[in-house]
């Protein structure tokens, strides 16, 4: 039965035809409370019980709204009421089995004076082998991050001013890392949440499904997932961070996903030129 037919059920019951597939579970359910009330010997039978028993209608029209109920609550379990929903579940299954992903992030701060910085990326993830991330400005490579759990080492290239940073990373730090810029992780957090559905809409030129949640009141995050294919199409998130010691609306959109067994390790070469500095930690 498809989810537009549930509003309808609700608003006919009692007056339309109910649709065949409610009417054939609602007929098993009305025979079981027939039963169920015929074996009932109590001193007082209330009129209530007495009404059921005389109308077939009744019987029918309760055992419809026992049914939606269930599918109602099937759906808020995550299964789907017809073959075109999204089993959120299947989804994290199916990212959680690629190792490696790649995909591209704008992010946007805005400031109180009306300023506005936005930064364009594109980002590496190789599981515990690494990630990167090439961030750009106006255009131009402004900065090249990896996090390298296997060497134990994040480090910071600036292009343009041809300095660099490093720091050792604790197995924490490590564990931490690793979940920050993963889509998989934002996808976990969101079905570990409250989380809410926003229906269906069109993403270039694609029709996608999308939930939406909350996490600890500072980020809400949405999810976007092609209804055909079950992979994410956009992650968005709206929060906030500290900046200059005071918080700011902070935007990121995440999409052009790429799912792989494994990406080109020279990707997460850092190779850092001879005649590049590298500056104290901060």
């Amino acid at each position: 039965m498809a989810q537009r037919d549930l509003d309808d059920i609700l608003n006919d019951l009692g007056r339309n035809a109910t649709p065949p597939d409610v009417e054939r579970l609602a007929e098993d359910i009305a025979e079981r409370l027939r039963r169920d009330l015929v074996r009932t010997h109590q001193s007082e039978h209330s009129k209530w019980k007495a009404y059921i028993m005389r109308n077939r209608k009744t019987q029918l029209t309760a055992a419809a709204v026992i049914v939606v109920a269930v599918l109602i609550g099937l759906h808020r379990l995550g299964a789907p009421l017809d073959g075109t929903s999204i089993v959120w579940a299947d989804v994290l299954e199916q990212v959680d089995s690629v190792p490696a992903v790649t995909y591209k992030a704008t992010m946007k701060i805005t400031y109180p004076n009306d300023q506005v910085f936005e930064d364009e990326s594109d980002i590496y993830l190789a599981g515990d082998q690494g990630t990167r991330i090439d961030t750009y400005r106006d255009g131009d490579l402004f900065m090249v991050k990896y996090w390298l759990p296997p060497r134990k080492l994040y480090l910071i290239v600036h292009p343009q001013l041809k300095r660099y940073m490093q720091q050792t990373l604790s197995d924490e730090q490590i564990a931490g890392g690793l979940q920050q810029q993963d889509p998989r992780q934002f996808l976990k957090w969101v079905l570990t949440l409250d989380y809410h559905e926003l229906g269906r809409r069109e993403i270039d030129g694609i029709e996608v499904e999308g939930i939406e949640a909350t996490r600890e009141d500072i980020e809400t995050l949405r999810i976007w997932v092609d209804v055909e294919t079950k992979w994410p199409v956009r992650i968005e998130s709206d929060g906030k961070m500290r900046e200059a010691g005071q918080m700011v609306p902070v935007g990121t959109v995440m999409q052009g996903f790429q799912w792989h067994d494994e990406i080109d390790p020279s990707l997460l070469d850092p190779n850092i030129p001879e005649d590049y500095t590298l500056s104290p930690p901060r």
